[in-house]
């Protein structure tokens, strides 16, 4: 589910910085431990491809999240 407050901003996708995880906010499972991330760990965009970019530019691995990402999950 979206959320409008920041550090998510009504934005569909998130990454977390620490762990490189990609999160799709639309498909949200309890699972995913969004409100477990430390928000300046957080970078909010609106497309997959963004989260992919910016953590090529911050120099992490990113991985889509098992649950709400099943398909870009690399294990």
């Amino acid at each position: 589910m979206r959320r409008a407050d920041a550090p998510f901003n009504g934005k569909q996708f998130i990454l977390n910085k620490n762990t490189g995880e990609i999160h799709d906010l639309d498909r949200e499972s309890p699972l995913c431990c969004i409100d477990q991330i430390d928000p300046e760990n957080i970078f909010a965009c609106d497309t997959y491809a963004e989260a992919v970019l910016f953590s090529s530019v911050i120099g992490i691995q990113r991985n889509g999240c098992a649950h709400c990402m099943p398909e870009r999950n690399r294990g």
